[in-house]
């Protein structure tokens, strides 16, 4: 309803609270205006500090996930590298169990190194004797469709015997070797009589007849070769000795027919140093 001013002038303005903002916004409009922005800048403030926060919220949980999916892969490492320096332990001390059951204690033992065409005298930890060798030269040798191959074994043997001025007594595959190396013709007479050849070829020389080579029977004459192997022998098992040879040259390579070739001062000092039993090692 209208109100009466002082002036008795009846006074028309509306005094309901909308018409009171009413007037306020136009008596004071600069005053509202600046209000108003306050009110805007302070809303975008609240705004942007709370998105803020969620991102830093939403940051710090990643972060959490990252860390804790690290420590768990963390612990899987440590866990497996654990498990490997276990394994490492264990094998190491099977290896330094399996080498003291293998290399002899206080006792000297001999170890041929194929790759190096070297032997070496050992005891404990200390090199007595070391010298040069020829190895098997791993060629072949096909004969009635059996391959033979010329290479020096390999494994853990032992000295079996000694002998001075040693006799060779080839097997067959000498003579059929120096038969297609002249290409002659091949007579085997290995299983005849001992002295099926006495009289008829000299000892110690492959009889050769006709063009033919002709293999002697076993335990004859002609079957027994001095002086090929040098001038001593160390037997470290049947077929495969420790000798000095008439090719010099050849020691410190791969020459031989799986025996090891040594030169005349190295092989005596061996037979007069090492003695039946020895430990022979070759790797």
């Amino acid at each position: 309803m209208a109100r009466i001013s002082r002036t008795g002038v009846e006074d028309r303005r509306n005094w309901t609270p909308p018409g009171r903002l009413r007037r306020i916004a136009h008596d004071h409009r600069g005053a509202v205006v600046a209000l108003l922005l306050a009110t805007l800048v302070a809303a975008g403030l609240f705004v942007a500090t709370s998105a803020m926060a969620v991102n830093a919220r939403f940051d710090r949980r990643v972060a959490e996930m990252i860390y804790t999916r690290d420590q768990r892969s963390l612990s899987f490492v440590q866990q497996q590298e654990a498990r490997l320096t276990r394994q490492v332990a264990e094998r190491e001390r099977e290896l330094a169990k399996k080498e003291e059951e293998l290399v002899p204690v206080n006792q000297p033992y001999l170890v041929v190194s194929l790759a190096e065409h070297r032997v070496l005298y050992i005891r404990n930890n200390d090199t007595i004797f070391r010298a040069p060798v020829a190895i098997g030269s791993g060629e072949t040798l096909v004969i009635d469709g059996v391959t033979k191959r010329f290479q020096t074994p390999r494994g853990k043997m032992a000295i079996t015997a000694k002998e001075l001025d040693p006799v060779w007594v080839p097997p067959n595959w000498h003579y059929v070797q120096i038969a297609r190396k002249n290409g002659l013709g091949i007579v085997d007479m290995s299983d005849a009589s001992p002295g099926a050849l006495n009289g008829r070829f000299p000892p110690g020389r492959v009889p050769i007849s006709g063009g033919n080579v002709i293999i002697p029977p076993w335990g004859s004459p002609q079957r027994q070769m001095r002086g090929t192997l040098g001038v001593a022998k160390l037997e470290i098992y049947v077929g495969n000795d420790t000798h000095t040879t008439e090719n010099e040259n050849s020691v410190g390579t791969a020459a031989s027919h799986g025996c090891l070739r040594m030169l005349r001062d190295d092989i005596l000092w061996m037979y007069n140093n090492v003695p039946v039993g020895t430990p022979v090692y070759i790797y």
